[in-house]
């Protein structure tokens, strides 16, 4: 691996790369030596606020030159970052941070019950402004230096608890990473990565690590600030970044609009892709498209493996094994070890299924003050017990091929993948429940592929409104898992022990939902266009009203659901009106005066 730690990583990579771009903004760019030098008065400034040694610094913040300097000064302190979603609703941002209680937290905005012990700096505060940090700090601290197993970050994911769960992930796993992407992509100075995940998803690890540490320049794009896919394209392509990684739903996507093509995405010569299958399909059709103009390669990693442990090229043996499923898994990589075992903790023949257990210097450290759930999930190899060996328990079932190729083949529990983003259907049960007239709630998915969407389906002490239950869980719940249709029934499936039988739910529901659109309204002549637009919006946003003023993004809206607008003004009013302009015109009100004006 080369180095002992993140920080001395860093400055390796400085020293021949000083003078080249790390940080492309539309505004400026910034080397790699202003980037150090901006990293060392970030430490200095984090010093003064009392940080040291295994203190937890959050980040609730978009990316901005100041972001990427904090990350790289927590390294030179050995402090732990955390990058937390600047959309969060505030209660489920307060329970974070209550149980890590960082040191300090760096928000856009204040936050009320903040811990005492945490002092909270806005990006409004003058303080936050890296001209106005003290003089930087040395390069290294020979007496304080972190070591493989100091924390480098931690990453939340959805909790199966009701609460979400932060993984600890060591130094040694992420520089385990950092020499897979450098073996991978080969010289990485002549890469410059996208940088489109954003910082609270594990895949922006990906971006940070394997890109900028190791040399590359980072093109960083905030989607939430930038809602149109299509000047996502336009960032990339005047940027120059040749290494796109996204979750499939997000090429999908770009697919939608035209926008997934060699003439549309021209420097780009490596795309990686993982978090969720990619329907095979549409997989072929990419990968024929992009034949001789980019490389195509499936990742798979669970956020407690330091983000990848195995990959897949893309190319015609690949896609002809899949058949009509998804592609395998790839190989494990180096640095890792690897079980596929029974229930009963044995191994399985070679390929029958079983859960994939991982192993290895790059396997977390458990979730920070959940000792509950580290024990439940990270445990010791049962096939020996002559020293301590643990391996993290994935969840997910694979079956392993003789020639080392993992295939998934389903979830030992709840679950599942959005859009990439990993969701336990518990924590939406929990929050749903909460509710004073809930007696029992279950979240299932429905839909296949790209359609595929949350729906909960509850018992109640009497009739609740779907739009109190949407704007109940947008107060408890990230966008990312809000779901789309609530379902009441007066008596919720139970299985033999009366447990609440979460298949038979989907199965009560699913015919209804893939028959029923979103409005059952049918076009009529002269339809006032103001008073649809309302209501399709308020059909996909699961809202009882909207405002003709409020930003479709501002409300919760997502690129996903904006295609679904698209879709439903089509049937509703039969006009064609093209994706770009419904991202281009994100307010009902302006969205009128446009159609008005192309009647």
């Amino acid at each position: 691996m080369g180095q002992s730690n993140l920080w001395r990583a860093f400055l390796a990579t400085v020293a021949h790369r000083a003078a080249a771009p790390a940080l492309v903004f539309a505004e400026r760019e910034t080397s790699f030596a202003d980037l150090k030098h901006g990293a060392l008065r970030a430490a200095a400034f984090l010093t003064d606020l009392g940080v040291r040694r295994g203190d937890v610094v959050a980040l609730q913040i978009p990316k901005r030159l100041e972001t990427y300097a904090l990350m790289l000064a927590c390294l030179r302190l050995g402090a732990t970052y955390v990058c937390l979603d600047p959309k969060n609703p505030a209660d489920r941002t307060l329970r974070v941070v209550t149980r890590i209680e960082p040191k300090v937290l760096f928000a856009e905005a204040p936050l009320d019950g903040c811990p005492p012990q945490t002092t909270l700096v806005t990006t409004e505060a003058p303080s936050f402004a890296a001209a106005t940090w003290p003089q930087p700090l040395p390069e290294v601290d020979a007496h304080d230096e972190s070591d493989g197993t100091t924390p480098a970050y931690l990453m939340f994911t959805s909790g199966s608890t009701g609460e979400p769960k932060g993984a600890v992930i060591p130094q040694m796993g992420v520089l385990s990473l950092m020499g897979w992407g450098r073996s991978l992509l080969g010289p990485i100075d002549e890469q410059r990565f996208t940088g489109i995940n954003p910082l609270h998803f594990d895949n922006s690890v990906f971006d940070f690590y394997c890109g900028l540490m190791n040399g590359a320049t980072l093109v960083p794009i905030e989607t939430s600030q930038l809602t149109n896919p299509q000047g996502w394209s336009r960032v990339v392509t005047e940027r120059k970044a040749t290494v796109f990684f996204a979750v499939p739903t997000l090429f999908l996507l770009l697919d939608k609009i035209s926008g997934l093509t060699p003439a549309s995405l021209p420097s780009v010569r490596h795309f990686l892709f993982g978090g969720e299958g990619f329907p095979i399909e549409h997989l072929r059709a990419f990968h024929n498209r992009f034949q001789g103009h980019a490389k195509l390669t499936n990742v798979y990693g669970p956020t407690e493996t330091s983000c990848i442990c195995s990959s897949l090229p893309i190319d015609e043996d690949a896609l002809m094994t899949a058949g009509d499923g998804f592609v395998s898994l790839g190989r494990m990589h180096e640095n890792f070890s690897h079980a596929v075992l029974d229930p009963q903790g044995k191994s399985v023949p070679v390929g029958a299924p079983g859960e994939l257990w991982i192993g290895g210097p790059c396997v977390g450290l458990g979730y920070y003050g959940q000792p509950e759930e580290t024990q439940r999930r990270f445990q010791q190899d049962p096939r020996q017990s002559a020293y301590r060996s643990i391996f993290y328990r994935t969840g997910d079932l694979v079956r392993e091929a003789a020639d080392g190729n993992l295939w998934f083949v389903g979830r030992a529990d709840n679950q599942v993948k959005i859009a990439g983003h990993r969701i336990e259907l518990e924590e939406i049960d929990f929050a749903v429940q909460a509710h004073e007239h809930v007696r029992r709630a279950v979240a299932v998915v429905a839909g296949k592929d790209d359609n595929r969407e949350l729906v909960v389906v509850f018992e109640a002490a009497q009739p609740i409104a779907a739009a109190e239950l949407a704007a109940w869980c947008r107060t408890r719940l990230p966008s990312y898992m809000q779901p789309r249709r609530f379902e009441q029934l007066a008596e919720l499936p139970r299985n033999a022990n009366g447990k609440v039988d979460r298949i038979k739910s989907l199965a009560l529901i699913s015919a209804a939902i893939a028959s029923a659109p979103i409005h059952t309204a049918a076009p009529r002549l002269g339809e006032n266009v103001e008073t649809t637009l309302r209501e399709i919006w308020a059909g996909v946003l699961n809202l009882a009203e909207v405002p003709t003023d409020a930003n479709f993004f501002d409300l919760g809206g997502t690129s996903l659901l904006m295609i679904r607008v698209h879709t439903e003004i089509k049937r509703r009013l039969g006009r064609e009106v093209s994706t770009n302009d419904l991202f281009a015109h994100p307010k009902i009100q302006d969205l009128v005066r446009f159609l008005d004006g192309g009647a």
